[in-house]
């Protein structure tokens, strides 16, 4: 977005056009394209949304649902999404549809946005299953219908239509960079597409893992068509490498990844690791969690893995990295 148009935005929210008011805190909230200001962005947003507007309602659920700004507060968020779903937003209303059903889905459908709102229960959804222990040493863990599928449907929806190629990091840079070692395609469920559902699921993770929310990475929906692949590799970060030192020295080593299968209508896309000659894939909602260290914290080569290509269908995953220090 260039310069004229944040003028354009700012211009427009003066004259009181909610829908650039809330475009434009965004950008504020985010650092897009214009100096990061948080409080002009959440106050922004806030007014958008006290004049009715859906998207700046579905925006302020999700920054209530957030611990990044203010004390996450989740009756808030609830809140905020039904104003959203009752002002037409789509992904507030299958969002709040899911939230209603709880995490075993064991509730019928409504019609009803506000009924929806009384069913919606943080603390059914911060209880999930117990894991089954894989393995010890590196440590994995297995957790079966750690998500509903409605859940893992709107997971995938949101990502759909807003997938890019997949990267890797860059050992001269410390960025990221596009490699043939990875050929699948993924979409960052940041502030903007997560939503209040997005956070839902990092709270639940947050209980399995004991680590919280701050202390995870920007969440990503991975996509495999057929023959995509991401080769062997390690999702630690090697302090061998100066690229890494700052990244290390700020957020600490990857010490855990967290993925939930979206679905299982394909064959073959195991996570493989060679080192210990195990494969897996789970069914729709099932996780893997493993860590990538081991007991002292250092880098563990026995965490080698691989995201092998689907032979058939399509393969879609949730994938959570958790860093050994939260974010300031």
């Amino acid at each position: 977005m260039p310069d004229e148009t944040i003028d354009t935005l700012e211009r427009a929210a003066l004259a009181g056009d909610w829908d650039a008011a809330a475009r434009l805190g965004l950008c504020y909230l985010t650092g897009r394209n214009v100096t990061a200001d948080a409080a002009r962005g959440l106050d922004l947003i806030e007014q958008a949304r006290r004049a009715g507007h859906p998207r700046a309602a579905y925006l302020a659920a999700t920054i209530a649902s957030t611990p990044f700004w203010r004390p996450q507060n989740w009756e808030a968020a609830f809140d905020h999404l039904l104003q959203a779903a009752e002002r037409g937003n789509d992904a507030a209303q299958s969002a709040l549809r899911v939230l209603a059903a709880g995490p075993s889905a064991d509730r019928d459908e409504d019609s009803d946005w506000s009924a929806m709102r009384e069913y919606a229960n943080i603390d059914a959804w911060v209880t999930p299953p117990e894991p089954r222990l894989v393995r010890e040493t590196p440590r994995i863990q297995v957790i079966e219908k750690f998500l509903p599928p409605a859940a893992c449907e709107w997971l995938i929806a949101q990502a759909r239509a807003r997938l890019e190629r997949a990267t890797i990091y860059d050992k001269v840079t410390g960025g990221t960079t596009e490699d043939g070692r990875r050929t699948n395609t993924q979409c960052d469920l940041d502030i903007e597409i997560g939503g209040v559902l997005t956070f839902v699921v990092r709270a639940r993770i947050s209980i399995i893992t004991g680590r919280q929310d701050m202390a995870m990475e920007v969440p990503k929906v991975l996509h495999y068509s057929p023959g995509e692949t991401f080769a062997e590799h390690f999702d630690y970060l090697n302090p061998a490498e100066p690229a890494y030192a700052r990244e290390l020295a700020t957020r600490g080593q990857r010490t855990e990844t967290f993925l939930i299968y979206l679905n299982d209508d394909f064959t073959g896309g195991e996570t493989y690791f060679p080192e210990l000659d195990i494969s897996h894939v789970g069914a729709t909602g099932d996780a893997l969690l493993f860590s990538n260290v081991d007991a002292k914290g250092k880098p563990d080569e026995n965490t080698r893995h691989a995201g092998l290509p689907p032979a058939t269908g399509e393969k879609w995953l949730f994938s959570q990295w958790i860093r050994e220090f939260p974010r300031n």
